[in-house]
């Protein structure tokens, strides 16, 4: 009984470990790899979400008259209704 046991407690052991594969090896299903992401057969990163975000634009200055007889700024596409 022993014995038994002592030859299934591997067995368990490596049932329960991570089965997914990382970046570079070969994969079938975005479920294989660690990435979730199995592009052309092989495990890839996952894309960048934003593109060109590693340059913010500069903060916006607001659009406010200087002049109160300017009456109020509407945008370029604003049609009267």
């Amino acid at each position: 009984m022993k014995a038994a046991v002592a030859a299934l407690l591997p067995l368990v052991i490596l049932a329960c470990g991570e089965s997914r594969r990382p970046i570079g090896e070969e994969c079938i299903r975005n479920e294989d790899c660690l990435s979730n992401v199995c592009a052309a057969r092989a495990c890839s990163s996952a894309p960048s979400l934003v593109s060109g975000a590693t340059n913010p634009p500069g903060d916006e200055e607001p659009r406010i008259p200087e002049d109160a007889s300017l009456g109020p700024i509407r945008d370029a596409g604003a049609t009267d209704s």
